[in-house]
């Protein structure tokens, strides 16, 4: 059986939790989510190594640019990474979406946003998790970049941004 870097990468993320063997066996991915419009996806978007259509659907709509209306590209591996992240707390809390996609117009109204943000082309959220300090779900996703040698981690006071990005780590 040969195994594609999305099972390696996620049989990686998973080794500190035990839960090694089943993930590069049947990986089943699963997020729970609510976006700054109130809307609320919690949903199966991947049996084993075959991503389901209408889910990713669900999640692009939710993780669209709701002040502009337009969803954006929904690159799978930033799915991936919010469910093994959210996996962390075995998905008894939703992840909060302050910020998914953006469009270059949103994003430069956005004091301090970055003018080539990964937000703009859907590789980035920013989130908060209730009942986990914006402190610790920095330090689990940092902990998950470590491991598997990618992802950008910002910690802000009341959220966190996480990207597929190069690895790098900051605080503000």
């Amino acid at each position: 059986m040969a195994f594609g870097r999305r099972s390696i990468l996620i049989a990686a993320a998973a080794l500190g939790s035990g839960r090694a063997r089943a993930a590069a066996i049947a990986p089943e991915r699963f997020l729970w989510m609510q976006n700054a419009a109130g809307e609320e996806v919690a949903v199966a978007f991947r049996a084993g190594e075959e991503y389901i259509p209408a889910a990713i659907a669900r999640l692009r709509h939710l993780l669209r640019d709701v002040h502009a209306g337009v969803e954006g590209p929904m690159p799978p591996l930033l799915l991936d990474m919010l469910s093994v992240l959210q996996e962390g707390w075995d998905y008894s809390r939703p992840i909060i979406v302050r910020s998914g996609y953006r469009t270059p117009l949103s994003n430069a109204a956005i004091e301090g946003a970055a003018r080539r943000s990964l937000h703009l082309h859907g590789q980035a959220v920013d989130m908060a998790v209730p009942g986990i300090s914006a402190d610790e779900l920095g330090t689990r996703a940092a902990g998950l970049a470590r491991r598997l040698g990618f992802m950008g981690v910002g910690a802000y006071p009341s959220f966190v941004h996480l990207d597929i990005g190069p690895q790098r780590v900051w605080t503000r």
